[in-house]
Order: C-alpha cells, then sequence, then structure tokens
C-alpha cells in the first residue's frame, strides 16, 4: 500500500471521530487500529519542516533512493523508513474515552510491542529515547504519534522482516549511533516457527499486535475486518 493511500484511509475515520465529537447526532465510532504494510517511503516528522538542514538531507534522498517515495507528514518524531516487511499500526481512538493521557497512550503503545516481541522469544526494552528496542543500540519499533482534540492517528512500525539496507541512507529517528534490527534477523529459528510457510508475515504480525493492543486497552473484542481499497465508500 502507498503512503499516500494509508493516509486517505487513516484521515477518512479520523474525520468520523472528530465529527461525532462536534455533533451527538453522529454516531461514535468504535476504536480502529489500520495495520499494513506499506510501499517503500521514508517520512519526515512535522519538527523536522522547520530545520533548513534537515529539509535538504531529506530531498537529498530523491538521488539516493530514487525507488522509495518521500513525505512530509504530521506525526511526531523524526526521519523514518516505511518498506515491505515492516508492520505500520495506526490506532484510531479517543483518549477521553479510556482516561488516557498522551504520555499514557505513547507507554501503552511501547508496552504492546514489547508483549508482542515476547511471542517471538525477544526482550524488547524502553530506553531514554522513542520507541522500542532490542539493546542501547539496537532499535527494533518506531513511535510517532499525533494527536487532534484527543483523537490519535499515526503510530508504530516494528520491522518484521525488513529490508535493513533502507535505514544505511538516514539517521533513522536523529540517532546516529543506532542501528535497525528486524524480528525475522533477532528471533532466527522462532519467526520461521510462527509464520511458517505464510506469504504474508506482516498480516498475521498485524493481528497479534491488534489482539495485544485491544486486550491492554480494555476492549473485550476485536473484529478483523479488512478495507477495500476503493475508499471513497468508507
Amino acid at each position: 500500500m502507498s503512503y499516500e493511500l494509508a493516509s486517505i484511509i487513516q484521515d477518512k475515520f479520523v474525520r468520523k471521530a472528530l465529527d461525532s465529537k462536534k455533533d451527538p447526532v453522529i454516531e461514535k465510532p468504535a476504536p480502529r487500529i489500520l495495520t499494513m504494510e506499506m510501499n517503500p517511503v521514508y517520512t519526515f516528522g512535522r519538527r523536522q519542516m522547520k530545520d533548513p538542514e534537515s529539509l535538504k538531507k531529506f530531498r537529498e534522498l530523491s538521488d539516493i533512493v530514487p525507488i522509495a517515495d518521500k513525505v512530509l507528514t504530521m506525526r511526531g518524531g523524526q526521519t523514518t523508513f516505511h518498506g515491505p516487511g515492516q508492520l505500520v499500526a495506526y490506532p484510531i481512538i479517543d483518549l477521553m474515552e479510556f482516561n488516557l493521557s498522551s504520555k499514557c497512550y505513547v507507554r501503552l503503545l511501547e508496552n504492546s510491542i514489547i508483549e508482542l516481541l515476547s511471542l517471538y522469544g525477544l526482550q524488547g526494552m524502553l530506553t531514554e529515547n522513542t520507541g522500542v528496542w532490542l539493546s542501547e543500540n539496537l532499535k527494533i519499533a518506531s513511535i510517532g504519534v499525533h494527536l487532534r482534540r484527543h483523537i490519535t492517528s499515526h503510530g508504530i512500525a516494528v520491522n518484521g522482516a525488513t529490508d535493513l539496507a533502507y535505514f544505511d541512507h538516514i539517521v533513522a529517528c536523529g540517532l546516529p549511533e543506532s542501528k535497525a534490527v528486524s524480528i525475522q534477523i533477532a528471533a532466527g529459528s522462532k519467526w520461521h516457527e510462527i509464520m511458517g510457510d505464510s506469504e504474508d508475515p506482516i498480516r498475521i504480525l498485524g493481528s497479534q499486535f491488534a489482539e495485544i493492543f485491544s486486550k491492554r486497552l480494555g476492549c473485550s473484542k476485536v473484529m478483523h475486518i479488512g478495507i477495500d481499497i476503493d475508499v471513497n465508500g468508507l
């Protein structure tokens, strides 16, 4: 899926949630988690837009990695990569409904990722930097969220079986000493034991994350629903 299409789908669901807050007649949508696997794309956090040097390096990516798209976003965080083999998940929830502060919400995402990693025999950890790590310098998941009237958008990216060479061209999340790692590489045989011959391992990873996150959020029932690529009817 392209980043552009993912954004259109996300924006439609966020708009529904925002509209329901303005008009009590509009039915309040249920909490959602959009899970997807994207085409290669480098995304750029909103705070970097004010830094001329960061903007210059971001634009240079067009010559270095022409196969990947480059997109400016409204999420927090700095430059990162999304692409094949990586799980991207966008929860769209009203934090007020769950009595969550923004800080508690980020911690909920972090702990959900750590539990997901444990399924593969990996011990995720938190550091002074955002995201989830396997060590002080090995990053396996990124987090970048956006809030509008307490409605969440954007979310997390977990390296499942990502081609890590894409990260060689950026200082991921602004941390020059860090390196990207994937579940497939770190978990080895455990990854293959769980995924088997699946042709869509990221769908499996997405379902696992959705179940874990929903349970931690306090939702008693999770429905897995595919989305038609024709988003006009959403």
